[in-house]
């Protein structure tokens, strides 16, 4: 017996699902008809970038040194790049935080372009050869999309395209397949060639989630919420292809730092601090023994107070940002801009401020002379790697003890900051990397083609841990009680010196010191059967 349907059968639900079947089904043939058939985009050197220059041999990738990679081992086409401005057309909260963060100018930043020039073209590696070449391996995380495409080469080889200002951009970590965190220097396999097809607005609109799993929606690809993913480029491994005279160097290790901290066993991923909407409200619970909820802001909140600090002269501020911001009038205007810059900074130094705690203990005087003595407890409270971490050549923290006796007389200072030279007191207590060339002379530029030696002049703080120093105060005889000790953690981004890189490569004099934030302040009165009547001589910071 032959079914009859009903004459009214498409105005039933199940009749409408049916035909909404049918013509997605139909769509999509039409779609499969309409698109070109894939096409290799990966660009061979040898074929396609006859001056693409590859002086490290066949047995490496074409961006060696870096550890980048795509599935295919050939270049990335620079005409397949997807630009962050066209991501802002549909996702414009994101793009603007991620305007104001410091992924966005991680090329265009003045003081990390020049240093990079310092070390290609200056430091006596890069001029002993092919120093571009070895500057791969600064911008694999810098200038990802740069050295993808074969940017990073002598000779022009591949156009100029909006995209190529944009530092990490979106669509470098939203294309990534794996990340190798150990090894660091940009190892991360990136397919963005593979997903150049499906970015037509037009496709992406018809399968918004074809579209999610194509740039690694979290649920499809669980690496963009693990701390692999930002540990590919927060670990830094100097190779000797890019100076022979030494092993691998490690100059940075936040990913290991992370990996054994406490954080790491309870499952708490750098994304979850970093990209949290609220990055110091969520350590602070984290400090309180809370699970907060996650949320999710692309301003990538970190450690770089002064490149996002809208006090700065406005023409100051954008000449060491690399220019106008990505998308400044297309996307939002100047005013926006500020706000949300500024709403980043807000939030970069309290996340700082929130890492540590201060503690400051008399101690018993020795017999041996009396000097008042104080323990300062230096407590990395809320950092999940060490504090500080980072390249630890330029990053940095210090005691500043200051005591005042009754009058408000200053009877003892260490560690005061020379506002003038842009230095603090060379007796001060540091938690700091120093690098000594092959000449065993300091290095203080940021040029790490030239490190030869490392030597931490204290070294830095794991995650939950405490430092103690143990501090003698060389007060007069004849000091009036009581008196006042104020003891202040300071945190400082970079040393005065790495601003020479700019004007070395003629860039122009920046006239600015590098200030320094305060973290931490403590003040502790000495009681006057503390003081004692000894006095002179310099106080010393040593470790219990």
């Amino acid at each position: 017996m032959r079914m009859k349907f009903p004459t009214h059968f498409f105005a039933l639900p199940l009749g409408r699902f049916l035909l909404a079947l049918v013509c997605a089904l139909l769509l999509a043939l039409a779609l499969g008809w309409l698109l070109p058939p894939p096409v290799d985009l990966g660009v061979t050197p040898e074929k396609d970038l006859p001056l693409y220059s590859n002086p490290f041999g066949k047995v490496h990738s074409p961006f060696y040194p870096a550890e980048l990679s795509t599935p295919d081992g050939k270049l990335v086409n620079w005409r397949a790049v997807q630009g962050a401005l066209n991501c802002g057309e549909c996702h414009l909260k994101e793009t603007l935080e991620w305007a104001t963060s410091m992924h966005a100018i991680s090329d265009l930043d003045l003081v990390y372009d020049s240093t990079v020039q310092e070390n290609t073209l200056a430091s006596r590696a890069g001029k002993a050869g092919h120093g571009m070449e070895k500057g791969r391996w600064c911008e694999s995380c810098h200038n990802p999309l740069g050295v993808l495409t074969g940017a990073v080469t002598p000779a022009n080889s591949v156009q100029e395209i909006e995209t190529m200002e944009e530092g990490t951009a979106c669509v470098v970590c939203h294309a990534v397949n794996r990340a190798e965190p150990l090894a660091g220097n940009g190892a991360l396999e990136i397919d963005i060639n593979g997903i150049f097809r499906y970015s037509h607005p037009a496709l992406i609109a018809a399968a918004p989630s074809r579209h999610a799993r194509d740039m690694r929606a979290r649920r499809s690809q669980p690496l963009m919420s693990d701390s692999a993913l930002c540990g590919a480029c927060h670990t830094e491994i100097r190779p000797t292809s890019v100076n022979a005279m030494t092993p691998p160097l490690n100059l940075q290790d936040t990913y290991s730092e992370w990996r054994q901290s406490p954080y790491a066993k309870a499952g708490i991923q750098c994304q979850d601090c970093h990209m949290a909407a609220d990055p110091a409200g969520f350590v602070a619970a984290l400090k309180r023994g809370e699970r907060p909820k996650k949320t999710v802001s692309h301003r990538f909140v970190g450690n770089n107070y002064l490149l996002s600090n809208t006090g700065l002269p406005a023409n100051l501020l954008s000449a060491l940002r690399g220019g106008s911001p990505p998308g400044l009038n297309r996307l939002y205007d100047r005013a926006t801009f500020k706000k949300e810059l500024g709403r980043t900074n807000e939030a970069v130094v309290a996340l700082l401020r929130e890492a540590a705690e201060l503690q400051v203990d008399a101690v018993p005087s020795t017999p041996r002379d009396g000097a008042p003595r104080l323990r300062v407890l230096v407590t990395n409270a809320g950092a999940g790697h060490a504090l500080p971490t980072g390249p630890l050549d330029q990053r940095y923290l210090w005691l500043e003890i200051e005591a005042k006796d009754a009058m408000g007389n200053t009877v003892f200072h260490q560690g005061k900051f020379d506002e003038k030279k842009g230095e603090e007191d060379p007796n001060a207590v540091r938690w700091m990397k120093e690098v000594y060339d092959t000449s065993g002379r300091p290095e203080r530029r940021h040029l790490l083609f030239d490190a030869y030696t490392l030597y931490y002049t204290r070294k830095p703080i794991s995650p939950r841990q405490t430092d103690t120093v143990d501090v003698r105060l060389a007060l007069p005889p004849d000091v009036r009680g009581p008196v006042t000790v104020d003891v202040r953690l300071w945190y400082r981004i970079a040393v005065q010196d790495i601003l020479q890189n700019i004007e070395n490569q003629g860039m122009g004099k920046v006239d600015v010191i590098i200030p320094p934030l305060l973290l931490k302040e403590v003040r502790h009165e000495l009681a006057p059967r503390a003081l004692s009547v000894h006095g002179g001589g310099n106080a010393r910071g040593e470790k219990s």
